[in-house]
């Protein structure tokens, strides 16, 4: 039996706050909580002149945090990226490609960051949003409900901040959460 993916955890990297901060890049990964399986990923870095020719703000003091973040972290938000238009356009193509728009439940770390960020940068590309608003989860109200479901970037061997590398982070960390709540225990 294959799995139908309609959860789709997402984290963008920006050089600003919400509402209007540019994008930097997107990563998201499908999942399923029943079966605990993994599925598609997408990452994809965005030229940052082009989110900030687009109407993407940057803040000082998200500048002065870029700063202090790895090699590793600034490099993968340095070089390169495509025209913010086409990674929008990128990320609805691989929704639609994995579910419909109207079933995919759009989780982040929150949604009043990740999503209120990506959301303006589509409303102001012309884009539609691939999700409806009424379909965002929130992973944070989740993690802080168990907060003795302990699990650290270290546990993975991860890089924080790294759009990819934390969606996935952060689905491995909601089916520990799972686990937890069905089994009684933690793994």
């Amino acid at each position: 039996m294959t799995t139908k993916f309609t959860d789709l955890m997402l984290d963008t990297e920006t050089a600003g706050m919400p509402p209007n901060g540019a994008l930097l890049s997107i990563g998201a990964i499908f999942f399923d909580l029943d079966s605990q399986t993994t599925g598609p990923t997408f990452q994809q870095t965005i030229h940052l002149g082009s989110a900030v020719s687009d109407g993407g703000t940057m803040d000082p003091g998200t500048f002065i945090f870029w700063l202090g973040q790895s090699d590793e972290a600034r490099k993968a938000v340095r070089f390169g990226g495509q025209h913010i238009h086409t990674v929008l356009q990128n990320l609805s193509d691989f929704i639609l490609e994995t579910c419909r728009h109207e079933d995919v439940r759009i989780w982040a770390n929150s949604p009043n960051f990740d999503l209120a960020i990506l959301g303006g940068a589509y409303d102001r590309a012309g884009i539609k949003r691939p999700w409806n608003w009424s379909r965002e989860r929130d992973f944070r109200t989740v993690r802080r409900m168990y907060p003795m479901v302990e699990y650290t970037y270290k546990d993975k061997g991860s890089d924080a901040h790294e759009a990819l590398g934390d969606a996935k982070f952060q689905v491995d960390h909601l089916l520990k959460i799972k686990n937890h709540v069905t089994k009684g225990k933690t793994k």
